[in-house]
C-alpha cells in the first residue's frame, strides 16, 4: 500500500510538471491529460474478494436436533475451552452441520472422548461421548455434549 501512494506521487509530479510545460501545445496538453487520466488505473486496489471461511475439514454424519442445543451445552467444559483448556486439537479438522428450518445450517467443530481431535490437559472429557464445538478458540466458545451412538 505504502509502495502504491509513493508511486501515485511520483506520477503526480511527473504529469503536473508536464502539464505546466507543455501547456502551449494542444497535443502535448491531450497526452498529458491522458496520462493523468490513467493514473487510477495505475494505483487502483485489486478487486475485493470475501474471505472464505470454514472450508476444508472431514463432515462427520451425526444427527443433532437444533432444538436441543440447549439441553446439551456444557457449562463447565464451556468456560474451560474459553480458558484455552478444553478445545478441538485441530481447529475446523472434523466438523457436522445442524439443518435448521428455513435458516443456513450450523456447522459446529467435532471431538470424541475417546480423543479423537480433543486437546484436554486436565482431563475432562468423558467416555462414549462426543463434543461440538462453537466459536472454539474464542472467550464466547460453547460446548455441547452429546452421548457417542456408534
Amino acid at each position: 500500500m505504502i509502495l502504491r501512494a509513493k508511486i501515485l506521487i511520483i506520477l503526480l509530479c511527473i504529469g503536473l510538471g508536464s502539464l505546466a510545460l507543455l501547456q502551449s501545445s494542444p497535443v502535448a496538453l491531450a497526452q498529458s491529460q491522458e496520462f493523468m487520466r490513467r493514473i487510477p488505473e495505475v494505483v487502483q486496489p485489486k478487486p475485493y474478494k470475501p474471505t472464505r471461511t470454514k472450508v476444508g475439514g472431514t463432515r462427520i454424519i451425526y444427527p443433532v436436533d437444533p432444538q436441543s442445543l440447549n439441553q446439551a451445552l456444557s457449562k463447565n467444559l464451556s468456560e474451560a475451552c474459553a480458558r484455552l483448556e478444553f478445545n478441538q486439537a485441530r481447529h475446523g479438522r472434523y466438523f457436522i452441520m445442524v439443518p435448521r428450518p428455513n435458516q443456513d445450517p450450523l456447522r459446529f467443530g467435532y471431538a470424541q472422548g475417546d480423543g479423537l481431535n480433543l486437546l484436554d490437559p486436565n482431563g475432562l472429557r468423558g467416555t462414549d461421548v462426543i463434543y461440538l464445538f462453537d466459536r472454539d478458540e474464542t472467550s464466547e466458545c460453547k460446548v455441547y455434549v452429546y452421548p457417542k451412538t456408534f
